[in-house]
């Protein structure tokens, strides 16, 4: 309960800072939403809280993720609760590492560990603070090396980040960029295929394996599209769809 009144009765104290929202939709390799995104985040900067919603291609929620930045930017703390599979995760990150508590399903026991946390540790959306904050050194062709936390396995893996070169996104000038693991390690997806555009560079397209899992139980394959940048909404809006209750089940697509 404690979490779920976390993940649902967002605080009020730092209203008067700007509230951000952003959309995102997955599709599968068969061109099919999967998904929608829904990205909230407090004022611009990289330490501001965020919470995703994840919806279904019906529009119902049906799993929510909440970020704060307690420590490096690039290694948030967060809290995840997805009704439909009951995945659920916490992250939280203190001065002496990060205490990892996950719940792969309804069925599952919750394991926790205590890691370590790396200088060079990335955890989650924090990908994206990495990539911007070592923009410069990506742009000249340097690769660089990071440790990539997976909750599930909860252990890091070994990753490699590097610009494979400019493009143009839906008319717009963007870099493409490339993640890969040093090595093949069993069901991990040994490479994500990233966007992101020049102008503010804020991520365009996501390709890969989703952190989510779908209604048979398995980790697909999508591409996540973000075609608009985030508009500043009401506090009114951010509460009333952080409070919604989340669905078990995704329901038919309206036709």
């Amino acid at each position: 309960m404690r979490m779920l009144c976390l993940l649902l009765c967002p605080p009020l104290a730092a209203s008067a800072t700007p509230l951000l929202r952003s959309e995102g939709v997955a599709t599968t390799t068969a061109g099919t939403v999967a998904y929608r995104e829904v990205h909230w985040q407090r004022g611009a900067g990289e330490a501001g809280e965020r919470w995703v919603q994840y919806l279904c291609p019906g529009g119902e929620p049906f799993a929510r993720k909440q970020l704060r930045v307690s420590g490096p930017v690039q290694a948030p703390g967060y809290r995840l609760e997805d009704r439909r599979s009951g995945q659920a995760a916490s992250i939280e990150i203190t001065d002496s590492g990060v205490q990892l508590s996950w719940k792969e399903d309804t069925q599952a026991r919750t394991r926790t560990q205590r890691l370590p946390l790396p200088a060079d540790a990335v955890i989650d959306a924090g990908f994206d603070a990495a990539v911007r904050s070592h923009w410069q050194r990506l742009m000249q062709g340097e690769r660089l090396a990071l440790q990539f936390l997976v909750p599930g396995r909860q252990r890091y893996y070994p990753v490699q980040v590097q610009r494979t070169g400019a493009v143009r996104w839906q008319g717009m000038p963007a870099q493409s960029i490339e993640v890969q693991l040093d090595a093949w390690y069993g069901e991990i997806a040994p490479r994500l295929s990233l966007v992101y555009a020049d102008a503010d560079r804020r991520l365009l397209e996501f390709r890969g394996t989703s952190n989510l899992r779908d209604a048979r139980g398995d980790y697909p394959q999508v591409t996540v599209r973000f075609a608009q940048p985030a508009v500043e909404r009401p506090a009114s809006q951010w509460q009333a769809e952080l409070q919604q209750a989340l669905v078990p089940r995704c329901g038919p697509v309206p036709g």
